[in-house]
């Protein structure tokens, strides 16, 4: 055999081969970023929907439970109404309008211990009575048993005639890589026999803004005439809806960078700056974060009424 039969690959043939192999393994691994970056698109973009769903869902729980067994008595469903307003008897429903802090545990939201609301958002508190329930003919109070007639906010069960306060605010979650978070905090003082008060709780992450519009019946027709923000409210016991819109951001950086585009809670035609209502357009603060962004809303009927009049 001849020694030119015997000669390998020369160097340039080696170098042309690793190249169109660079080339080849490139145009594989952009095959596959791609594929990942529209999997883990569609993943947070099915996770904003469940970030809505979730939110939608535990502040139409709330709201159904406001006024249960009139907030506005005290002790039993038979007391007569107490319509004098005071630190333990506010009615079934309030709420502060576009506030930078709050103290979810303040019965005025004041004082003591403030925390930072997120981008304006909206806080809405609810009150409503504990319950009981009866079991194989024997009447169990709810803190005593597994299964509760009435839950507060963080799932707890609650003591028969026992007033609760519900809040449900924005915040940042120190927990979570300062996530903007829907928070719910309780009054409920035995959450279950032998526990403590377990605090502010982080339910919803990727809620960045929250808006409320309260539907009120002015004229005693039982049809709402106006929505208006909780600072317009004439009157909360003629409260019949609440209007509901939120803005859900992606936990990752999944989309391109956005404009900065501002999200009109209740439509442009909304009169924002007129009802003092700043909060209820939101310019996301770091809009070139490539976070995908959402906005959902729905209306959520109240159906506890105080007999106040």
């Amino acid at each position: 055999m001849s020694m030119k039969m015997q000669r390998g690959m020369s160097l340039i043939e080696l170098m042309i081969a690793i190249a169109i192999g660079l080339v080849i393994m490139l145009a594989m691994i952009q095959v596959y970023m791609s594929g990942y970056g529209v999997q883990r698109a569609q993943t947070d973009t099915t996770q904003l929907n469940e970030t809505a769903r979730f939110s939608f869902d535990l502040l139409s729980r709330e709201l159904k439970k406001s006024g249960f067994r009139n907030a506005w008595a005290v002790g039993s469903s038979t007391t007569a109404p107490l319509c004098a307003a005071t630190s333990a008897n506010l009615g079934s429903l309030s709420g502060l309008n576009d506030p930078t802090t709050v103290n979810p545990a303040s019965s005025n939201f004041t004082g003591g211990t403030q925390v930072a609301v997120a981008n304006l958002s909206d806080v809405l508190r609810v009150r409503f009575y504990g319950e009981s329930f009866t079991n194989n003919g024997a009447t169990i109070a709810s803190s005593t048993a597994a299964t509760a007639a009435m839950l507060d906010c963080q799932g707890y069960p609650v003591a028969q005639n026992q007033l609760v306060e519900d809040t449900l605010y924005v915040a940042k979650d120190p927990g979570n890589n300062n996530e903007p978070t829907l928070f719910c905090n309780t009054s409920n003082p035995t959450p279950v026999v032998g526990t403590t008060h377990p605090g502010p709780m982080a339910l919803v992450s990727g809620v960045e803004s929250m808006q409320l519009l309260y539907g009120e019946d002015t004229d005693a027709d039982g049809i709402v005439n106006q929505y208006v923000p909780w600072n317009k409210v004439v009157n909360s016991d003629h409260i019949l809806s609440v209007k509901v819109s939120i803005v859900a951001r992606s936990p990752n950086a999944v989309g391109v960078a956005s404009p900065t585009t501002a999200f009109q809670h209740f439509s442009a035609q909304y009169p924002a700056s007129g009802n003092s209502d700043l909060g209820a357009v939101f310019t996301p603060p770091v809009p070139t974060d490539n976070r995908i962004r959402q906005m959902l809303s729905t209306e959520i009927a109240v159906r506890n009424f105080n007999s106040c009049p």
